[in-house]
């Protein structure tokens, strides 16, 4: 099918038909390309975490630490899947979390610098510094994380932790007492359980190409308020993978997270995972209410209706994707305990409510039998909304009539 279409195009009379230099200089340094870079990656930032509300940053903070081996980098903001191109200078190119923060900051600010440690290897020697400097600040800021070219294509790792001494380097620096934000650059889940557990704020910027450093800023002080939700679970331990949230009903299921006995449980960790699928908080909060179905039992060729009322409760303007789940309680084959079926992203200002619809039709309920047939079975359906699948605010039932 690949050579057929490379046929169609053209390609075999003049492979380099599409190829124009001057378009690509254009391309790549379209100024419109870097505003939509910017917005996209913002919009992929997840918090995870913010206690007292420490996030969002004020301009105006008179001195802020930025701590951590990411924060000046420039090409690590890549990641492994960027186009590599010889002529590209990524210290121009690419902004770093250090210049964006200098770009977000009022002139007042004082910001300040150490490295503490580097990605990887046992070295504790910049600590020092990294205390120094986080002493003398109102609130610190930690950039850590994996190396661009840990992840990817052919980049398996044993072991997800944060490499080398970077959890002792922000053990170290909350032991100062200051507030402290820490930013995880990664492409895949890692396990930071000790972090999760002790810093206030803690937010997931994956990599986020060339406006890494103004998109991170934009959400650290309050001009994009994160509206990201994780794509899969977060693990507690590698003993738990694979963890996934759409996991087949057991036999035996564990009534509660402390039930070990003859259970489909751990007897040394909770089942759930440390971060949920759909997990991401915001800087404002959203109210469900008002879940209704236009209809209760619905034949296949039918569609239910469903509408849902959600406000924003807090005081900010913020993004909620709203997400639809499914269980179908009973197959001729396993099904899974809970399934994402839809989901919308809605934009709420401080106090405004809307009412948001979604439809449920015989598609949404079909899945593959035993015999490979694509069928929606007769049966009783949970309908779920909620903000994660961890965190249903409102539930239903319908009917699937033969």
């Amino acid at each position: 099918r690949i050579l057929r279409k490379k046929f169609e195009l053209g390609l075999f009379d003049n492979p380099y038909k599409y190829s124009n230099p001057e378009r690509e200089q254009a391309a790549l340094n379209n100024p419109e390309h870097r505003k939509a870079a910017r917005d996209i990656a913002a919009k992929s930032v997840v918090l995870l975490k913010n206690e007292k509300n420490i996030l969002p940053l004020s301009k105006d903070t008179k001195t802020i630490a930025f701590i951590g081996p990411l924060v000046k980098e420039h090409k690590q903001n890549m990641g492994f899947w960027a186009v590599e191109l010889p002529e590209l200078d990524y210290d121009k190119q690419v902004v770093s979390q250090w210049e964006g923060v200098q770009n977000k900051v009022s002139s007042s600010t004082k910001l300040l610098y150490a490295k503490g440690c580097e990605i990887e290897g046992d070295n504790k020697d910049g600590f020092a510094e990294a205390i120094a400097v986080a002493n003398q600040a109102d609130v610190v800021i930690l950039s850590i994380g994996e190396r661009r070219d840990m992840s990817g294509e052919a980049k398996s790792r044993s072991s997800l932790r944060l490499p080398g001494v970077q959890e002792d380097l922000i053990k170290a620096i909350q032991a100062t007492g200051k507030p402290v934000v820490v930013l995880i650059n990664a492409g895949r889940p890692l396990i930071f359980n000790w972090t999760a557990d002790n810093v206030p704020a803690i937010v997931y910027t994956w990599w986020l190409g060339t406006e890494a450093g103004n998109a991170i800023a934009d959400v650290l002080f309050g001009d994009y308020n994160p509206s990201g939700k994780l794509p899969m679970s977060f693990p507690r331990e590698e003993g738990q993978i694979p963890v996934y949230y759409n996991h087949f009903i057991t036999g035996r299921p564990a009534p509660n997270e402390t039930a070990t006995n003859y259970v489909s449980a751990y007897t040394d960790l909770k089942n759930s995972p440390k971060f949920p699928f759909g997990f991401g908080l915001s800087y404002t909060t959203f109210t469900y209410s008002d879940l209704k179905l236009s209809k209760n039992k619905i034949k296949s060729n039918e569609t239910i209706e469903v509408s849902v009322t959600i406000t924003n409760s807090g005081k900010v303007a913020g993004e909620e994707v709203v997400q639809l789940y499914l269980r179908d309680k009973v197959g001729s084959v396993v099904r899974p305990i809970i399934e994402l079926k839809d989901f919308q992203k809605i934009k709420l200002n401080a106090g405004e409510t809307k009412t948001i619809k979604f439809s449920i039709n015989k598609e949404k309920l079909s899945f593959y039998n035993a015999a490979l047939e694509w069928v929606a079975e007769p049966g009783d359906f949970d309908l779920m909304i909620g903000s994660s699948s961890s965190d249903i605010r409102l539930k239903t039932a319908f009917e699937l009539e033969n």
